[in-house]
């Protein structure tokens, strides 16, 4: 198992440095903020960043906004990249229908003071969005905080574990 978990990454990571090789600027970018560093705290910051963005209604702008994350917070941009792809074609529809009816929940059952069922953006296309929104960031915020604290550990534990069979 652990073997195509490595064979795996590895061509994960081929393929990335295939990408940035074609893509001169960015890699630089990159490289000066910090956002090819594979310590463990940069890889805990570019799962964050991959989880938060992947599990959030953002297709068509999800590279940008990791690259624009990963520079900010100095995250691991290929791990934010790899996990970025838990929202893919093929689990979107269900991911979003899961965030419309958390939203929906939420903002059902929402304590404060809420505007108007009849306004203007609680109408039509609106209130989806509003919904949808909402719920996958009552998903993201929590999944992505999971997983920075998770990856931060095991990724800690496998460069003590390397050290110690050197």
């Amino acid at each position: 198992m652990m073997d195509s978990l490595r064979a795996r990454f590895r061509a994960l990571r081929r393929r990335g440095h295939r990408w940035l090789s074609g893509h001169p600027r960015l890699q630089r970018v990159l490289e000066v903020s910090g956002s090819l560093r594979s310590h463990p705290e940069a890889i805990a910051r570019g799962v964050a960043v991959g989880l938060f963005v992947g599990l959030t209604p953002t297709v068509g702008f999800q590279t940008a906004l990791m690259i624009t994350a990963c520079i900010l917070v100095a995250g691991n941009f290929p791990a934010a990249f790899a996990v970025s792809w838990i929202s893919n074609p093929f689990t979107m529809a269900p991911l979003y229908w899961g965030f419309h009816s958390i939203g929906m929940t939420a903002v059902a059952v929402w304590p404060g003071p809420l505007p108007p069922a009849d306004a203007w953006f609680f109408q039509g296309v609106g209130d989806e969005l509003i919904f949808t929104g909402v719920g996958s960031l009552l998903v993201a915020i929590p999944v992505s905080v999971g997983g920075y604290f998770l990856t931060h550990r095991l990724t800690a534990l496998l460069a003590r574990r390397r050290s110690v069979a050197r």
